[in-house]
């Protein structure tokens, strides 16, 4: 599967550099990841999946994700958001967030399809609400939501970072898309 994947954006000496944490490449090395550059702009590539990555958010990062979000539901092709990413999407459909303490760099326990796991989490926010349509998959033990999807389309939200995990933990419609 052809993966487009968003990008960070680093600014070091005057100079703009869009940066895609390594552990993507081993986390989907079944796939073929075409990096998107931050630069607002129509994706110009054929893809079957669009991954909004983690890490810090910026302005043209957020104005290229809104752009491939876009692009990528209306050609109803499936969107997985990995943390910021995940932020990303509920933010578009409508859902709002809060502050959350204890949840950068550390593991949390959720509970999703009727099982716990022990997820890697670095994140500052958290989801107070979901966007329209879009059902929770995944909570802590605080009722946290941790992972959720859209009713009809192919959108997922997922607030750990199965990347940077020996065994990643994903949804099981994730890890039906992914493996």
């Amino acid at each position: 599967m052809k993966i487009l994947v968003s990008q960070e954006e680093y600014i070091k000496k005057n100079h703009i550099f869009d940066g895609l944490e390594r552990a993507y490449y081993s986390f989907l090395s079944k796939h073929e990841l075409i990096p998107a550059p931050n630069l607002i702009q129509t994706p110009t590539v054929d893809y079957d999946c669009l991954l909004l990555t983690g890490g810090p958010d910026s302005i043209a990062r957020h104005h290229t994700e809104n752009l491939l979000f876009a692009h990528a539901k209306n050609n109803n092709l499936p969107i997985v958001g990995i943390c910021h990413g995940a932020f990303v999407i509920n933010d578009l459909c409508g859902g709002t967030h809060t502050r959350i303490e204890d949840h950068v760099n550390c593991n949390v326990e959720i509970t999703m399809h009727d099982k716990t796991h022990i997820v890697k989490c670095f994140h500052t926010q958290a989801i107070k609400t979901l966007g329209d349509n879009f059902i929770a998959t995944a909570w802590d033990k605080s009722q946290n939501i941790h992972a959720f999807m859209h009713d009809k389309l192919p959108i997922y939200g997922i607030v750990w970072h199965p990347e940077r995990m020996d065994q990643p933990v994903l949804p099981l419609e994730v890890q039906n898309l992914f493996y």
